[in-house]
């Protein structure tokens, strides 16, 4: 057998599979959907301060925006996996949201 590396990864595909299909069966109202802070609050386990202070008002977070008058309108799913990234990179301990 040749010493050649596997290009392929499945969780990788498996995960852009799972991103094509939410993009395809979501509506687009909801991909512009209003998230309510007090449930940012109860998924992330931080304070409505904390939050604004250090999580929405940061430059990653703007960018997932949908308009530059509110701080609170998000693109969905996106909040939860720049959540999580934010708490990766700051050290951060996360609630993990069961369904």
């Amino acid at each position: 057998m040749l010493d050649q590396p596997n290009l392929f990864d499945p969780v990788e595909y498996a995960k852009e599979c799972i991103r094509d299909e939410v993009k395809k069966l979501m509506p687009k109202e909801i991909l512009f959907a209003t998230i309510d802070i007090n449930k940012l609050v109860q998924i992330t386990s931080h304070s409505v301060t904390y939050l604004e202070k250090n999580f929405i008002n940061t430059p990653d977070v703007q960018a997932l925006e949908c308009s530059p008058t509110t701080k609170r309108l998000w693109k969905y799913p996106e909040i939860r996996e720049c959540w999580l990234e934010f708490c990766l990179q700051n050290n951060i301990k996360s609630k993990e949201v069961t369904a």
